[in-house]
């Protein structure tokens, strides 16, 4: 009678929000779409889309479908489909990624692995964990 139905996120929405004033450490994780305003420190691992936007200062890796970067993020960034970053990023890291698309004005440092190969996000990160602890 009242079962719940759920219908796909239309793109550029998003389900989760860690607004301006959120500071967060550890691991954030996300079955649904994530956009981030504040600060995170660790791990960010959503199995949607990850939007990074212009306020906001990661100090982590980030692990998802697709991701958009507007902001200032250090750490790995491994994605299955597209990482966008806009003419505001200000990326320091390793990126691996199945597309890359970089705006005039982006400011990024690292390494890149791009290609169609599929990327394995969840295990590729719990490696990265581990050679950290190492």
């Amino acid at each position: 009678m009242f079962a719940k139905t759920e219908t796909p996120l239309k793109p550029g929405t998003f389900e989760s929000l860690l607004g301006k004033g959120i500071e967060i450490k550890g691991t954030v994780r996300s079955k649904g779409s994530l956009r981030i305003e504040g600060s995170a420190e660790g791990n960010v691992e959503c199995e949607g889309d990850v939007t990074v936007g212009e306020t906001a200062v990661l100090n982590a890796d980030v692990t998802a479908q697709n991701v958009t970067i507007g902001g200032t993020l250090s750490g790995t960034v491994t994605c299955s489909g597209r990482l966008e970053l806009l003419p505001t990023a200000r990326v320091k890291g390793d990126i691996k990624v199945g597309t890359l698309v970089v705006s005039e004005g982006a400011i990024f440092s690292g390494t890149t692995q791009m290609g169609d190969q599929p990327v394995d996000t969840v295990s590729r990160s719990q490696e990265t964990r581990e050679q950290e602890e190492e």
